[in-house]
């Protein structure tokens, strides 16, 4: 439980943001199976589903050594294994996934786990996938087993409610036996994470490309840059922005890189726009009807997918709000927010549901007018600085 007073503030504070798990998992995988020593550089502390990550891939035999704000990757010498003991994911659904295609090009089970919360999500579209190209997987959810390497070479995946599926079976096709192809099917969303994906492939070696709806993949070498630089996690930059208009006051924040559709979901929400599409955006969902609230209001659309997070993010969303008095109402595809609210002290404990991201909203929100939050230690999923940066600005 996370206990506040709530706090008058004026003047111009730092917040800083931690080094985005988006890249820092993506670089993870990729030059764990490369040849080549990398140091990937950040500023700040990784959140735990970074860590998550580092920490399967160890139990792979890939070697990262820590060293502050420096993690060198060794490049492989017999290459990645499946380990005698479960792979934990922690909260990471980005790393379950990865990890689950990477464990289905090796030889053996791999048991894919993880904490409550991520238990209760599914990987419907991949696990489906993995199947047609000739694994076993015993569940859509975790714990999950995974065995019998890629055999076949065609597969539909489904990318309409994540496009992580899609991103991982690229990440994990440098340990291929052979060429496969993948059929994509329905609408793909969170485009951005894919567009990063193949920004990372290319710089390490390879141009992934999809023809007519098809993804084929081959075996490839992973050639990384010997020097990674991961800079701000930009899709926490909203929570600054809630607790500037909150407490008007000025933050200054360090420096993030675009992710195509995240940044520009980003800038529509700041500049006020009335209709907010977070198709390719719904991790912002929460504090941006946070801010919708307390500005002009609106609509936020096209993010159906959001109710397939650390929890339904439309609907938890809504009643987390509520808890302060701010009124909205669910749609199937996002939230209806009248304008110009003001909030109010919560009269009981705020459930968050096990996520980070409507932790972090709450927790804003008490920082004004206080409240008690429960399970705040889920906020380590992405910043493990957050509540005492938090504390520190609010005295």
């Amino acid at each position: 439980m996370w206990e506040f007073d709530g706090a008058s503030l004026s003047g111009s504070f730092d917040w800083i943001l931690p080094p985005s798990k988006s890249h820092i998992i993506r670089w993870l995988a990729l030059c764990s199976q490369g040849q080549n020593d990398v140091r990937i550089s950040f500023s700040g502390i990784p959140g735990e589903d970074s860590v998550s990550m580092a920490r399967c891939l160890a139990s792979m035999g890939s070697e990262i050594d820590f060293h502050g704000d420096n993690w060198f990757v060794c490049g492989k010498r017999d290459g990645l294994f499946i380990p005698d003991h479960d792979l934990q994911c922690g909260n990471s659904g980005t790393t379950a996934n990865v990890i689950s295609a990477m464990s289905a090009c090796l030889d053996g089970t791999a048991i894919i786990d993880g904490d409550d919360s991520l238990r209760r999500r599914k990987s419907r579209g991949l696990c489906e996938a993995l199947v047609q190209l000739g694994c076993e997987v015993s569940n859509y959810s975790i714990p999950r087993k995974i065995s019998g390497k890629i055999c076949l070479k065609k597969a539909t995946l489904d990318w309409g409610e994540t496009s992580q599926g899609a991103s991982a079976m690229v990440l994990a096709s440098p340990n291929l036996e052979s060429d496969i192809s993948l059929s994509l099917r329905g609408l793909p969303v969170s485009l951005g994470y894919w567009e990063l994906t193949k920004e990372i492939c290319l710089k390490s070696g390879i141009e992934v490309k999809t023809e007519n709806g098809i993804l084929n993949l081959t075996p490839w070498e992973v050639n990384a840059p010997s020097e990674i630089s991961v800079y701000g996690e930009q899709s926490l930059s909203p929570m600054g922005t809630l607790f500037s208009r909150l407490h008007d006051v000025d933050i200054r924040t360090n420096r993030t890189e675009d992710i195509r559709g995240l940044g520009l979901a980003i800038r529509n929400m700041e500049s006020g726009k009335k209709v907010l599409n977070l198709k390719d955006a719904s991790d912002i969902i929460t504090p941006s009807a946070a801010i919708m609230a307390l500005g002009s209001g609106g609509r936020i659309i096209g993010c159906p997918h959001a109710r397939g997070k650390e929890s339904d993010r439309i609907s938890m969303t809504v009643r987390m709000l509520g808890e302060f008095g701010i009124k909205t109402q669910e749609s199937d595809d996002g939230i209806i927010i009248p304008g110009n609210q003001t909030i109010r002290r919560p009269e009981n404990p705020v459930e968050t549901y096990s996520d980070h991201r409507m932790a972090m909203t709450a927790m804003i929100l008490a920082s004004k007018v206080g409240g008690d939050i429960e399970g705040p230690e889920c906020v380590s999923a992405t910043d493990s600085r957050f509540v005492q940066q938090l504390e520190e600005i609010c005295g």
